[in-house]
Protein backbone atom coordinates (compact mmCIF):
# COMPACT_ATOMS: atom_id res chain seq x y z
CA UNK A 1 0.00 0.00 0.00
CA UNK A 2 2.90 2.20 0.55
CA UNK A 3 3.27 2.44 -3.38
CA UNK A 4 0.08 3.44 -3.74
CA UNK A 5 0.10 6.98 -5.55
CA UNK A 6 -1.39 9.64 -3.29
CA UNK A 7 -4.58 10.24 -5.60
CA UNK A 8 -5.60 6.55 -4.98
CA UNK A 9 -5.09 7.04 -1.86
CA UNK A 10 -7.89 9.44 -1.41
CA UNK A 11 -10.04 7.96 -3.45
CA UNK A 12 -10.15 5.13 -1.19
CA UNK A 13 -10.61 7.55 1.26
CA UNK A 14 -13.42 8.76 -0.07
CA UNK A 15 -14.76 5.47 -0.80
CA UNK A 16 -14.84 4.78 2.92
CA UNK A 17 -16.34 7.77 3.58
CA UNK A 18 -19.25 7.28 1.58
CA UNK A 19 -19.84 3.42 2.79
CA UNK A 20 -19.80 4.88 6.14
CA UNK A 21 -21.78 7.68 5.40
CA UNK A 22 -24.35 5.47 3.76
CA UNK A 23 -24.42 3.41 6.55
CA UNK A 24 -25.22 5.61 8.97
CA UNK A 25 -28.09 6.53 6.46
CA UNK A 26 -29.39 3.22 6.25
CA UNK A 27 -29.32 2.67 10.62
CA UNK A 28 -31.10 6.19 10.90
CA UNK A 29 -33.42 4.90 8.40
CA UNK A 30 -33.80 1.82 10.38
CA UNK A 31 -34.08 4.05 13.88
CA UNK A 32 -30.71 2.57 14.98
CA UNK A 33 -29.53 5.07 17.31
CA UNK A 34 -26.07 3.86 17.90
CA UNK A 35 -24.12 2.44 14.37
CA UNK A 36 -20.84 3.30 16.16
CA UNK A 37 -20.85 -0.24 17.65
CA UNK A 38 -20.82 -1.97 14.66
CA UNK A 39 -17.88 0.51 13.68
CA UNK A 40 -16.29 -1.16 16.81
CA UNK A 41 -16.39 -4.60 15.41
CA UNK A 42 -14.78 -3.31 11.81
CA UNK A 43 -12.13 -1.95 13.74
CA UNK A 44 -11.27 -4.95 15.47
CA UNK A 45 -12.11 -6.40 12.43
CA UNK A 46 -9.38 -4.55 10.68
CA UNK A 47 -7.02 -4.88 13.67
CA UNK A 48 -6.83 -8.99 13.22
CA UNK A 49 -6.07 -8.12 9.26
CA UNK A 50 -9.70 -7.47 8.02
CA UNK A 51 -10.07 -11.20 6.06
CA UNK A 52 -14.06 -11.92 5.41
CA UNK A 53 -13.60 -15.40 6.99
CA UNK A 54 -12.50 -13.81 10.40
CA UNK A 55 -15.82 -11.47 10.29
CA UNK A 56 -17.83 -14.06 12.09
CA UNK A 57 -15.60 -14.12 15.14
CA UNK A 58 -15.62 -10.91 15.75
CA UNK A 59 -19.47 -10.28 15.56
CA UNK A 60 -20.66 -13.31 17.50
CA UNK A 61 -17.54 -12.77 20.14
CA UNK A 62 -18.48 -9.19 20.49
CA UNK A 63 -22.35 -10.22 20.66
CA UNK A 64 -20.88 -12.38 23.49
CA UNK A 65 -18.80 -10.15 25.11
CA UNK A 66 -21.95 -7.85 25.67
CA UNK A 67 -23.88 -10.74 26.39
CA UNK A 68 -21.63 -11.54 29.28
CA UNK A 69 -21.15 -8.26 30.29
CA UNK A 70 -24.98 -7.18 30.31
CA UNK A 71 -25.01 -10.33 32.77
CA UNK A 72 -22.93 -8.97 35.46
CA UNK A 73 -25.55 -6.17 35.89
CA UNK A 74 -28.76 -8.14 35.62
CA UNK A 75 -27.85 -11.42 37.11
CA UNK A 76 -28.01 -10.10 40.76
CA UNK A 77 -30.64 -7.94 40.40
CA UNK A 78 -32.52 -10.88 39.01
CA UNK A 79 -31.22 -13.45 40.90
CA UNK A 80 -29.12 -12.12 43.46
CA UNK A 81 -25.51 -11.30 44.48
CA UNK A 82 -24.27 -14.73 44.42
CA UNK A 83 -25.66 -15.17 40.36
CA UNK A 84 -22.54 -12.55 39.69
CA UNK A 85 -20.29 -16.04 39.60
CA UNK A 86 -21.90 -17.09 36.45
CA UNK A 87 -20.65 -14.01 34.06
CA UNK A 88 -17.41 -13.43 36.18
CA UNK A 89 -17.13 -17.68 35.62
CA UNK A 90 -17.95 -17.26 31.88
CA UNK A 91 -15.16 -14.42 31.88
CA UNK A 92 -12.53 -17.01 33.22
CA UNK A 93 -13.41 -19.71 30.64
CA UNK A 94 -13.27 -17.05 27.89
CA UNK A 95 -9.42 -16.21 28.70
CA UNK A 96 -8.73 -19.90 29.18
CA UNK A 97 -9.86 -20.55 25.82
CA UNK A 98 -8.14 -17.81 23.92
CA UNK A 99 -5.18 -18.73 25.70
CA UNK A 100 -5.82 -22.39 24.65
CA UNK A 101 -6.94 -20.74 20.77
CA UNK A 102 -9.86 -22.79 21.76
CA UNK A 103 -13.75 -21.68 20.73
CA UNK A 104 -12.20 -18.83 18.34
CA UNK A 105 -16.03 -18.36 16.58
CA UNK A 106 -16.79 -16.89 19.57
CA UNK A 107 -13.02 -16.38 22.59
CA UNK A 108 -11.33 -13.93 20.22
CA UNK A 109 -10.68 -10.12 20.57
CA UNK A 110 -13.99 -9.11 19.77
CA UNK A 111 -15.52 -10.53 22.90
CA UNK A 112 -12.27 -9.31 25.00
CA UNK A 113 -13.45 -5.66 23.28
CA UNK A 114 -17.09 -5.90 23.47
CA UNK A 115 -17.14 -7.07 27.43
CA UNK A 116 -14.51 -4.14 27.92
CA UNK A 117 -17.22 -1.65 26.08
CA UNK A 118 -20.07 -3.07 27.89
CA UNK A 119 -18.32 -3.03 31.59
CA UNK A 120 -17.70 0.85 31.15
CA UNK A 121 -19.60 2.35 34.32
CA UNK A 122 -21.69 4.36 31.97
CA UNK A 123 -22.99 1.82 29.72
CA UNK A 124 -24.06 -0.18 33.01
CA UNK A 125 -25.92 2.42 34.55
CA UNK A 126 -27.66 3.08 31.27
CA UNK A 127 -28.46 -0.72 30.56
CA UNK A 128 -27.83 -0.18 26.84
CA UNK A 129 -26.29 -4.27 26.49
CA UNK A 130 -29.02 -5.31 24.28
CA UNK A 131 -29.96 -2.31 22.36
CA UNK A 132 -26.18 -2.66 21.39
CA UNK A 133 -26.31 -5.87 20.46
CA UNK A 134 -29.37 -5.13 17.76
CA UNK A 135 -27.34 -2.58 16.72
CA UNK A 136 -24.54 -4.68 16.10
CA UNK A 137 -26.06 -7.16 14.25
CA UNK A 138 -27.33 -5.02 12.00
CA UNK A 139 -23.71 -4.08 11.46
CA UNK A 140 -22.96 -8.12 10.84
CA UNK A 141 -25.64 -7.95 8.16
CA UNK A 142 -23.75 -4.89 6.64
CA UNK A 143 -20.14 -5.43 7.26
CA UNK A 144 -20.05 -9.34 6.92
CA UNK A 145 -22.94 -11.41 5.78
CA UNK A 146 -23.79 -8.98 2.80
CA UNK A 147 -20.00 -8.76 1.56
CA UNK A 148 -19.91 -12.51 2.23
CA UNK A 149 -23.36 -13.22 -0.02
CA UNK A 150 -21.22 -10.74 -2.76
CA UNK A 151 -18.05 -12.89 -2.90
CA UNK A 152 -20.34 -16.52 -2.87
CA UNK A 153 -22.17 -14.83 -5.63
CA UNK A 154 -19.61 -13.21 -8.24
CA UNK A 155 -18.83 -15.54 -10.95
CA UNK A 156 -15.83 -17.64 -10.23
CA UNK A 157 -13.03 -15.89 -12.78
CA UNK A 158 -11.26 -19.60 -13.23
CA UNK A 159 -14.61 -20.99 -14.33
CA UNK A 160 -15.97 -21.59 -17.22
CA UNK A 161 -17.01 -18.80 -19.36
CA UNK A 162 -20.91 -18.15 -20.10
Amino acid sequence: MQDLPFWKAVLITLGVLVAAGSYFFVTSLFGLKNPWIAFVAVTVWSATGMKLDQAPGIFVGGAVGLLISWSIAEFPALFGDIAVIVPLTAIILAIACKIKDMLPLVCNFGLFAFLTIGTAPVLLEQDMHLIYLRDLAFGAVCFWLLPWLVVRLRPDPAGPER
